[in-house]
């Protein structure tokens, strides 16, 4: 199927297929799916430009609707999601500049694929080496990680200034309390910071950058496991909103293309976000990790193919790769749920 505005030809079966996974994967880990959908739309030859748009305005999509979803488990801590957003925004838009620098010097296509290789490479590596350790740990909580310590260190930074003065409410501390991600006090510019880096990164990337951000809010902020999947769904809808918005403006979304996919998204949606009810926290980081590092194996076949002329078959063993194991995890995902919920009833049903 020719889609004009992207001016590629791409078979809607593969975009159906792509949509569904996101969609359930989303819902599952907390993340928009732009890791998966830019790097999916990139190997399935979509000009690079075109898969940001686009996956930004999927990644909206499919975040409404998983939020929603979570809003109703009470997976969603609001006041945490509006501080990073503060700091979202400017990183996106910041983001979409240097984008269109790269743009214009010809070199943007093996800077996102390369960029999402070391991140992808580096960030799914390292959860499930987290996932390995906490596992072997003697009496480890399901929702336990290796990085306690650093999460404490991170919530006690006291970041000057420690007070400021708001219309209306007059001098303000700095610090807050965020009771729903069981977090005592910690300094908003935490938050601030952690947004600007995510919104900075998703808008080079092209993704709602949810799978730099839900790690960060586990391992950095120390949010709990489904606290951070909830809150890491609001927060990529301001981000998708504002990138959709800025890459529309400069003609780069295929809406056609995000319809095809938005559509098979809502319905995997379901079962990804009523999965976190049954599945262990720590379950759920594993099965993230090995998500992430297919993609960026995917995207490194991709550059490899379009570099080396004799290996243009890597193409077709990048697109295997990238939905064949995240629609194993899908698999996977439907297969816990379906074991768990035979096993025993869920948590709000226990407690009734």
């Amino acid at each position: 199927m020719f889609f004009p505005n992207a001016g590629v030809a791409v078979d809607p079966v593969l975009l159906v297929l792509l949509g569904l996974i996101v969609g359930t994967l989303g819902g599952f880990f907390g993340v928009g799916g732009g890791f998966l959908i830019t790097g999916g739309l990139l190997v399935f030859g979509v000009p690079p430009i075109f898969a940001v748009g686009t996956g930004l305005t999927l990644v909206m999509g499919s975040s409404i609707i998983n939020m929603l979803k979570h809003k109703g488990l009470g997976h969603v801590d609001f006041r945490l999601g509006l501080l990073m957003v503060c700091g979202t925004v400017p990183g996106e838009i910041l983001a979409e500049r240097l984008n269109v620098a790269l743009l214009e010097a010809g070199i943007i296509g093996p800077v996102i694929r390369y960029v999402y290789v070391v991140f992808l490479g580096v960030l799914g590596s390292f959860i499930v080496y987290d996932y390995f350790k906490v596992r072997r740990r003697a009496g480890a909580a399901g929702d336990a990680v290796s990085t306690e310590n650093l999460a404490r260190k991170v919530q006690a930074l006291r970041i000057p200034p420690h007070a400021v003065w708001l219309p209306g409410r007059g001098v303000t501390p700095t610090r807050v309390s965020l009771p729903l991600s069981q977090i005592q006090s910690i300094s908003v510019f935490v938050p601030f910071s952690v947004g600007f880096g995510v919104g900075f990164m998703a808008g080079l990337l092209g993704a709602g950058g949810g799978f730099i951000l839900m790690p960060l809010l586990v391992y950095v902020v120390g949010v709990p496991t489904v606290i951070a999947i909830g809150t890491d769904l609001f927060q990529i809808i301001i981000t998708g909103s504002v990138g959709t918005f800025i890459y529309a403006l400069g003609n780069h979304v295929d809406l056609l293309m995000a319809i095809i996919m938005l559509t098979a998204a809502s319905a995997g949606a379901q079962i990804g976000a009523t999965a976190t009810k049954f599945v262990v926290p720590g379950r759920i980081r594993g099965l993230f990790g090995v998500t992430v590092l297919s993609g960026g194996v995917a995207v490194a076949l991709k550059e490899v193919s379009e570099s080396v002329s004799r290996l243009h078959f890597l193409d077709t063993v990048a697109a295997f790769m990238l939905l064949g194991v995240s629609g194993a995890i899908c698999l996977v995902i439907a297969g816990l749920l379906l074991r768990a919920a035979r096993r025993k009833p869920a948590p709000d049903e226990a407690q009734a």
